[in-house]
């Protein structure tokens, strides 16, 4: 496998060196190249955000993201876990909980009454990935940014999301 992931990067001259180094330290080290490599639009995430993290990193702020669809969204996630969603000429007001690690909207002036969960992944400085809980992207999707139903980037912030569909 770590001889996969050096030729996937072209980098000959690494496998001399792996001689001398774990195949963990490696595989790191390919990841790495991976995740920055231009040309590689994945960037590889461990896992998804922690309850604190969402907290610190997410709550607060608005957010500007795109559906995989295509179609554009923003939504003010306030500390007192209320939000406002706003797509086209609608907006709508939610109240978000949490299951463990899964972040929830529920809207009040939606005709859908079911929560909106997702596991969210971060993909860079200002880049994070939403999976529905039900979604069909497995874990290798999740860990290379593939298969996400939504993504969004702090909207006062440049984003760092490597996507065909942001423009």
């Amino acid at each position: 496998m770590v001889l996969v992931l050096i030729a996937l990067v072209n980098m000959r001259h690494l496998l001399a060196a792996s001689l001398k180094m774990s195949n963990s330290v490696v595989i790191l080290i390919t990841f790495s190249l991976l995740s920055s490599n231009n040309s590689a639009r994945a960037q590889f995430t461990l896992g998804p955000l922690s309850r604190s993290d969402i907290q610190i990193q997410l709550l607060g702020h608005n957010l500007t993201g795109e559906y995989s669809s295509g179609a554009r969204w923003s939504e003010q996630l306030h500390t007192n876990m209320t939000s406002t969603y706003a797509e086209d000429d609608s907006t709508m007001i939610g109240v978000m909980s949490f299951t463990g690690s899964v972040l929830c909207f529920r809207y009040r002036n939606s005709d859908d009454p079911d929560p909106h969960c997702f596991e969210i992944w971060k993909r860079g400085a200002n880049c994070f990935d939403f999976y529905g809980i039900d979604d069909i992207a497995g874990l290798s999707d999740r860990r290379f940014g593939r298969g996400w139903l939504a993504r969004a980037w702090k909207s006062d912030l440049a984003s760092t999301c490597q996507s065909d569909l942001i423009g």
